[in-house]
């Protein structure tokens, strides 16, 4: 599980961005500026609401629960795991409708081993998942 976890880290989003752009290079005209107006929008919402909750990680509040992995801030609410990760399944989705099964089961492992791996509540998952898909979501209406 801590390597699904580690799917879901915000480096391996440009290398997806980099090999749409090798095999569909006409998509990442548009796809890389929703992209990124996708994760503007969710960063934005994201660092307020995790400022403002300041939730405790079960891990650090839950005696027997362990942390598994490493983790990226103090704070558990909302999993940024999971809004990247449905983020850039919707984002992705929107250009290629084929993927969306296998897209949103990528998304939905990243989500469940972040609870697995003791960093997350389940209302943590399910609220970055709502962030993520809710921010791309707009920025495909604001681009088109």
């Amino acid at each position: 599980m801590a390597f699904i976890s580690h799917i879901g880290n915000g480096y391996l989003y440009p290398i997806v961005g980099i090999f749409v752009s090798i095999i569909d290079f006409a998509a990442t005209k548009m796809l890389f500026p929703v992209a990124l107006t996708s994760f503007a929008i969710e960063l934005s919402i994201y660092g307020v609401v995790k400022l403002k909750f300041r939730r405790t990680r079960p891990c650090n509040l839950i005696e027997g629960v362990r942390n598994l992995t490493k983790m990226q801030d103090r704070f558990s609410f909302p999993s940024g795991h999971a809004a990247a990760a449905f983020l850039m399944a919707t984002v992705l989705r929107y250009y290629y409708p084929p993927l969306t099964i296998p897209l949103y089961l990528i998304a939905s492992a990243i989500g469940i081993s972040r609870i697995y791996n003791g960093l997350h509540f389940p209302s943590d998952v399910l609220v970055g998942g709502i962030l993520g898909f809710i921010s791309a979501k707009l920025a495909i209406l604001i681009l088109f």
